[in-house]
């Protein structure tokens, strides 16, 4: 089983670094439509926690919530029923990309908490992706298990449901930080490392993979294998 990572799905800004992290709408539909068309399975995170899945399965999930999600992705997986996981910074909740907007030299939007609520309604599934983005290795571990735990309680105080799954900004943690995920209470974490879930050493390392904006279709279909 692979979990396919997605962060922009729109098109990139003249002036914006990193343009391969954004996945043209058209380009996103038709990977869609091939892996339906192909017989994938697309798994809900219970799925995948316990177990119940065999064959060509992936997990969609998305990084950092941007708006253009909701804009350009949403509208596609809700026509083709299917699901996925959004990883939201929480205090950036109806902002844009605080951490990294002066680096990538683009202002990109962060969904709102009503757009989120509607997501939950649709039955997305939502997790954290911290508070404010940090490198959780490179701060202090109390304010690392802040930004793991109150990060969880505000989504699950916000939207009404619980959150279940962890995203590492940055790919980046070590393995105190991962015991703190595990004993903030979620029950799987992400990370950016490459390869399938049968790969990853253990449920909180788990790894994906990344699907970039310059991937054409047959070399999208082979990292799906």
């Amino acid at each position: 089983m692979k979990v396919l990572t997605y962060h922009s799905i729109g098109i990139p800004p003249k002036e914006a670094r990193l343009k391969t992290l954004y996945v043209n709408p058209k380009a996103f539909e038709r990977q869609i439509w091939l892996l339906k068309t192909l017989g994938f399975r697309f798994l809900r995170l219970s799925e995948v926690l316990s177990g119940n899945f065999s064959g060509k399965s992936v997990l969609l999930t998305f990084d950092d919530a941007y708006s253009d999600f909701f804009e350009n992705a949403y509208p596609v997986l809700k026509r083709y029923n299917i699901p996925a996981v959004v990883f939201v910074p929480v205090m950036c909740v109806g902002k844009f990309n605080l951490w990294d907007w002066k680096e990538l030299r683009v202002k990109k939007p962060i969904m709102s908490w009503d757009q989120i609520k509607m997501l939950v309604e649709e039955g997305f599934e939502i997790g954290s992706h911290t508070l404010t983005h940090p490198f959780l290795s490179r701060i202090p571990p109390e304010q690392a298990a802040r930004e793991i735990e109150d990060s969880k309680k505000i989504l699950e105080d916000k939207l009404g449901v619980e959150v279940v799954s962890f995203c590492y900004p940055y790919g980046d943690y070590n393995n105190m930080v991962r015991d703190m995920v595990a004993r903030a209470g979620y029950r799987i974490a992400f990370t950016t490392k490459k390869g399938s879930f049968e790969d990853s050493p253990n449920i909180y390392e788990v790894r994906r993979i990344t699907i970039f904006g310059n991937d054409l279709l047959p070399k999208f279909f082979l990292k799906c294998l």
